[in-house]
Parts: structure tokens; C-alpha cells; sequence
């Protein structure tokens, strides 16, 4: 038996009292003895001769359903997320000005997309990691086309 009987009975108890079944003096005898109680069969015999809405009941126990619930990732998992979807962000950015420079943006374009990838995953609303992967697309694509312009400017040039 544990507090929450006891709690129940002396719940009973105080209910009863206020409706004036009992007096205070009554109540506080009452208490103790649901107090020290030790078995389940203790506590109906303060309630017994109240009223059926004061009697205090045996319960059988109930079994609790718990949800599963999915562990929380690692701190060290979440951190992790959390910087690659901030290198995503900035490689993505860097990727645009160096694709107009000779197309060499597209290294740091597919290190962004392939980076927000992981902060994605984690989170599919993560700011950083979507921003990284628009910002890497922008800058692969630009680069490829950067790169097609000068190898087209430089075939026209030899011809």
C-alpha cells in the first residue's frame, strides 16, 4: 500500500468533514489511524460508517500504459547536426562567388548539399541545413555553368 490510498481515504475524510458528517476533532482521530495505516484493509474501516459517497473503496491496481517514446539523440549527436548544418550554410554561401571564378564553387557546393543532408535528417525544419542545401544547389549549378562558359570560350579561342 502506498500514499496514494492513503491520500484517497484521508481525501474521503476531509470531504466528509466539510460536509459536516464528522467533526474536526473525529476527523483528526480518523487521520491518524489512516495515517499509520498498513494494509489495504486499514483504511475502509475510518470511512465504514459514512456515508457510501465517503467510504473509501479498494482500488485494483491499474496498469499504466506508457507510449514508447523515442530516446533523445546524444548531446554530442545534436551538436554535431547542429555544426554540420552550420558548415553546410557557409559552404553554400563561399560556393556562390567561386563558381563565378573559374567554376571552382562546385567543391564547396556538393560539400554543402552532401553536409545538410545529416541536419536535414535530424530535423526536416532546420534552417541552417535548408539554407546550405539551396545555397549549394546555387553554387554546383552556377559553377557547372561557369565551367561549360569558359571551356566553350576556350574552344572558340583555339579554333
Amino acid at each position: 500500500m502506498g500514499t496514494g490510498e492513503r491520500q484517497a481515504a484521508v481525501d474521503l475524510l476531509s470531504q466528509a468533514l466539510g460536509e459536516g458528517y464528522i467533526d474536526l476533532v473525529e476527523f483528526e482521530r480518523r487521520v491518524v489511524v489512516v495515517q499509520s495505516a498498513t494494509y489495504v484493509g486499514d483504511l475502509v474501516g475510518p470511512t465504514s460508517d459514512l456515508p457510501h459517497q465517503f467510504q473509501w473503496h479498494p482500488q485494483p491496481p491499474q496498469q499504466q500504459v506508457v507510449a514508447p517514446v523515442a530516446p533523445a539523440p546524444p548531446p554530442q549527436q545534436v551538436a554535431d547536426v547542429a555544426s554540420r548544418s552550420t558548415l553546410s550554410l557557409v559552404l553554400g554561401a563561399v560556393s556562390l562567388p567561386l563558381g563565378i571564378c573559374f567554376g571552382i564553387g562546385v567543391v564547396p557546393g556538393v560539400a554543402a548539399l552532401l553536409l545538410s543532408r545529416a541536419g536535414l535528417k535530424a530535423r526536416p525544419t532546420n534552417a541552417s541545413a535548408v539554407t546550405g542545401l539551396i545555397l549549394g544547389i546555387f553554387g554546383t549549378v552556377g559553377s557547372g555553368v561557369m565551367l561549360v562558359a569558359f571551356i566553350a570560350a576556350i574552344t572558340d579561342a583555339n579554333q
